[in-house]
C-alpha cells in the first residue's frame, strides 16, 4: 500500500487523488470485490479517505465579488429542502455527501436534508445509518417499502419536504464552498427558473476531484440520449441550457407542482430529464446552469443494479416523452425504434397512458416543441433532416453500421449485412450536408489513422460535407469530390471517383425528402423498395 509521506496533505485531501501500489493479494481481492459491488473504488473512499475531507475553492472572483453577488444578506434567499435518494450505497460516498452538503453550506438556508432510502438491502444502511442520521441535525430518513425508482423515490422526498425550494442530489456527490448560494439567489430572483449547478468529476478509480475548465451547455439528439456540448462563454454568470442532466438542480416546489412534478407514468429513471426540461421551456420557465455552483460527482464505470426486465428501459420512458411534448417530431424519434419492416403504430409499441399529460400540458397553454428548437435548441434546429434510416448499397445488400456502441472520433464506419433492426445503422442525413447518427458525423480518414476504410467517425463540428443524389444513389463527400464505394471483397468502404453505373456506389435511405422530413404519416414508416 502506498506510503504518505509526513507533513505532507493526507490521502485524499484538497480533492487528491489516491493510487494503491504493492498492495497484498488479500486485500487486493478485497478491493476488487468492493468495486464490483459499486462502480467505483470503495476501498479508497471507505478506508484511505476521510468522510469529512477537504477540498479546494477554484471559484473564479466574479463570484464572490459585490459587484456581480446581488443579494447583500442569506435572509433575502429562500430556504431549501435538499433531497438525496439512494439505493445500496456504499456508506463512505453516502456519508460523505451528507458532510460535504452540511459543512459547506450555510446553515441558515437548510430547512432539511431528506435521505429517501430505495428499499436497500445492505446492512449498513439499516440500523447503522438509523444511528447515525439520529445524531445529525436536520437530516431526515424516510424508507420506501419496495423498490421504486428514481422518479417515485424523488416524489417520496418532495412528499416529506417543507421547504419552499427542493434541491435534488444524488448520493455519491462532493460539494464545494459556495455551491449553494448562488443557486438560491437564481430562484429568488425568478420563480420560474430551474438551476443546476456546474457537475464536476470525482474520479471512479482515484477519488481525484476533476476541475471543469470548459462551459457546457446539456443538449440531446434525436434518439433522445443526453449529452454535453462546449460552448464559449466569457465569465462567470449563469447561462441558459436546452435541458439538465437531471440529477443535480433545484426549483422551487409550487413551480414544480404547477408542472406536475415528474410523470407518474414513468418506470424506474431515464428520460424524466428530458421531460422536465421540455416543459420547463415550453410552459413559461427557464432552465440554467450557474458556474458558481460546483459539485462533484462520480460517474460510476457500470451500474451494479438490477431492474425489471419485463419493460425496455428507458426507450418505455422516451416514448411518454415524445408523444406528449415534442409534436410532430416525436416521429423522427419513433422511426427510430423498432423494425425496419414496421409501421409507425407498430414501432410505437405499449407506454402507458399519457391523456392527463397531454391534458396538464393543454392547461398550461404550453408553447409548442417547434417554438421550444427554433429558441433554445440550436443544434438540432440549424439545419432539417433530409434523409434518415438505413443507407444500404442494393448491389450487396449492405448497410452503413456504427457497430461499435460506445463509438468515438477515428473509430471507422463499417459496412455489414442490413439488419432491419436500426440501432447502430440507423443515420441522419442534415441540409447542411452532414450524415451523424447522433454526436459523431461521418468524415474523411484523417491523417494517421490506421483504419483501413476511407471514412470514419468525426466530431460533427469538424465534419466533411456529402452530396447525396437520390436518382443515382451517389454520396458524395464534396471536398475531394469522390464518391463512397463498397467492396465484398475486400469488405472495405472506398473513396473513389464517382461513376454513375458503378453499382457498388449506390446508397439509398430508407426515408428520404429533399424538403425535410418534420413528419412522417403511419403508412409511410415502412423500408423503402428500390
Amino acid at each position: 500500500m502506498q506510503d504518505f509521506v509526513s507533513g505532507q496533505l493526507a490521502a485524499g485531501e484538497m480533492g487528491t487523488g489516491v493510487q494503491l501500489e504493492n498492495i497484498k493479494q488479500k486485500e487486493y481481492k478485497k478491493k476488487e470485490a468492493m468495486y464490483q459491488a459499486h462502480g467505483f473504488d470503495e476501498y479508497i473512499s471507505e478506508y484511505i479517505i476521510s468522510l469529512n475531507r477537504t477540498l479546494p475553492d477554484r471559484r473564479d472572483p466574479y463570484c464572490t465579488s459585490s459587484k456581480n453577488v446581488k443579494y447583500s444578506s442569506l435572509s433575502e434567499l429562500p430556504k431549501t429542502s435538499i433531497i438525496i435518494i439512494f439505493h445500496n450505497e456504499a456508506w463512505s460516498t453516502l456519508i460523505r455527501t451528507i458532510y460535504s452538503v452540511l459543512n459547506r453550506s450555510p446553515e441558515e438556508l437548510i430547512e432539511e436534508i431528506i435521505l429517501v432510502d430505495d428499499a436497500s438491502t445492505l446492512p449498513h444502511l439499516g440500523g447503522q445509518l438509523d444511528e447515525a442520521v439520529s445524531e445529525m441535525a436536520k437530516v431526515k430518513l424516510v424508507r420506501m417499502g419496495e423498490r421504486s425508482g428514481l422518479m417515485r423515490a424523488r416524489m417520496a422526498g418532495v412528499n416529506a419536504a417543507t421547504a419552499e425550494v427542493l434541491t435534488f442530489l444524488d448520493s455519491h456527490i462532493e460539494a464545494t464552498e459556495g455551491w449553494l448560494e448562488p443557486l438560491m439567489d437564481r430562484i429568488r430572483i425568478n420563480k420560474k427558473a430551474v438551476v443546476c449547478p456546474v457537475i464536476e468529476e470525482v474520479n471512479d478509480k482515484t477519488f481525484q476531484y476533476k476541475f471543469v475548465t470548459r462551459d457546457l451547455e446539456g443538449v440531446f439528439y434525436w434518439g433522445l440520449d443526453f449529452g454535453w456540448r462546449q460552448i464559449q462563454r466569457e465569465d462567470w454568470s449563469p447561462y441558459p441550457t436546452p435541458v439538465m442532466a437531471g440529477g443535480l438542480f433545484a426549483i422551487r416546489k409550487e413551480w414544480f407542482a404547477e408542472l406536475g412534478f415528474y410523470d407518474d407514468g414513468m418506470e424506474i429513471w431515464g428520460g424524466e430529464q428530458l421531460e422536465l426540461s421540455f416543459k420547463i421551456w415550453m410552459c413559461g420557465g427557464v432552465v440554467e446552469i450557474v458556474p458558481c455552483s460546483r459539485v462533484g460527482h462520480i460517474f460510476r464505470s457500470f451500474s451494479p443494479y438490477k431492474w425489471r426486465t419485463d419493460l425496455k428501459i428507458p426507450e418505455y420512458n422516451y416514448k411518454r416523452v415524445a408523444e406528449v411534448w415534442m409534436d410532430d417530431y416525436k416521429e423522427l424519434y419513433f422511426d427510430r425504434v423498432g423494425h425496419t419492416t414496421a409501421t409507425l403504430e407498430e414501432n410505437k409499441g405499449y407506454f402507458g397512458e399519457v391523456a392527463s399529460r397531454i391534458e396538464l400540458r393543454k392547461s398550461m397553454d404550453c408553447k409548442s416543441f417547434a417554438w421550444y428548437l427554433e429558441n433554445h435548441v440550436p443544434h438540432l434546429n440549424s439545419h432539417y433532416i433530409v434523409g434518415m434510416g438505413e443507407i444500404k448499397n442494393t448491389h450487396h445488400q449492405f448497410c452503413l453500421d456504427q457497430q461499435d456502441v460506445e463509438a468515438n472520433v477515428g473509430k471507422p464506419i463499417l459496412v455489414f449485412d442490413c439488419t432491419n433492426q436500426k440501432g447502430n445503422q440507423y443515420w441522419y442525413y442534415t441540409s447542411e450536408g452532414k450524415i451523424t447518427r447522433d454526436f459523431l458525423c461521418f468524415g474523411k480518414k484523417r491523417a494517421g489513422s490506421k483504419n483501413e476504410n476511407h471514412i470514419e467517425l468525426v466530431d460533427c463540428d469538424d465534419a466533411d460535407l456529402w452530396n447525396y443524389d437520390p436518382r443515382t444513389g451517389a454520396l458524395q463527400e464534396l471536398e475531394s469530390g469522390m464518391c463512397l464505394k463498397v467492396t465484398r471483397d475486400p469488405l472495405k468502404l472506398w473513396l473513389v471517383k464517382c461513376k454513375t453505373t458503378d453499382t457498388e456506389q449506390r446508397w439509398y435511405f430508407t426515408h428520404y425528402d429533399d424538403e425535410g422530413i418534420p413528419k412522417l404519416e403511419a403508412d409511410e414508416i415502412k423500408h423503402d423498395e428500390f
